[in-house]
């Protein structure tokens, strides 16, 4: 469906179209629709020609390849107000598999358009570049993590992460990602990933109960994520 007028306002601010007087905005606008995802729709596969670059507007997307074996491996989980599909807009094919993980709202750009668009702003063209930059730097860092941190030092990262402060003491945090998804996300098997927590909650670290999680001892866990204490499965 063509992309609603009420969009107009939150195409405004988003970071990348800040450059854009209305008029462009709105001349951009007409070359955007609105795609409804229903969980595990396929947005676009590997190799696919890129056609459209994407923004998400609700939901959430997960870009992903798969081995030989039929492994799923999850590079990077994209939520609202983020884009993807930006690199495939210059090179002419997707290197991934993006699917719907829930209900999802996808604002999706005509590749051709915006090209055109690029090449006319400098300031929008400076903004694609920074977005494609932190991007990289961001998958670089996960490389180096997964290459270079044990499975404990990931998880115990992505529980600090998700509470985002730091104490002795705790709110629940809620995972509210399947567990699978999680793991690949961290560059573990799942049942690693169970025996892990369990091994968290033995020590006293945590409590959990199902998708709920009670960080208990933060100086701890930020002693396992330095790798200043060293736990073993």
């Amino acid at each position: 469906m063509a992309l609603p007028d009420q969009f107009f306002e939150e195409m405004r601010h988003l970071y990348l179209f800040e450059p854009l007087d209305d008029t462009a905005l709105r001349q951009m606008m007409s070359h955007a629709k609105l795609l409804e995802l229903s969980a595990e729709d396929v947005l676009f596969a590997q190799c696919d020609v890129s056609r459209n670059f994407h923004i998400v507007h609700s939901g959430m997307i997960k870009l992903f390849r798969i081995s030989a074996d039929g492994t799923e491996k999850i590079l990077e989980l994209i939520a609202a107000n983020q884009v993807l599909g930006e690199d495939a807009m210059f090179v002419g094919e997707h290197s991934a598999y993006a699917t719907a993980l829930e209900p999802t709202q996808i604002i999706s750009i005509d590749c051709s358009y915006l090209t055109t668009l690029l090449s006319k702003n400098t300031k929008l063209c400076l903004r694609m570049m920074t977005l494609m930059s932190l991007r990289s730097q961001k998958l670089i860092e996960e490389i180096g993590s997964i290459t270079l941190q044990s499975a404990f030092q990931r998880v115990t990262q992505y529980l600090i992460g998700k509470k985002g402060v730091i104490g002795d003491i705790a709110d629940p945090i809620r995972l509210n990602l399947p567990k699978q998804v999680i793991a690949s996300r961290l560059g573990v098997r799942p049942e690693t990933l169970s025996r892990i927590i369990t091994r968290l909650r033995n020590e006293g670290m945590i409590d959990c109960a199902r998708d709920i999680v009670v960080l208990k001892n933060m100086t701890a866990l930020q002693q396992v994520a330095n790798g200043m204490i060293g736990l073993k499965l």
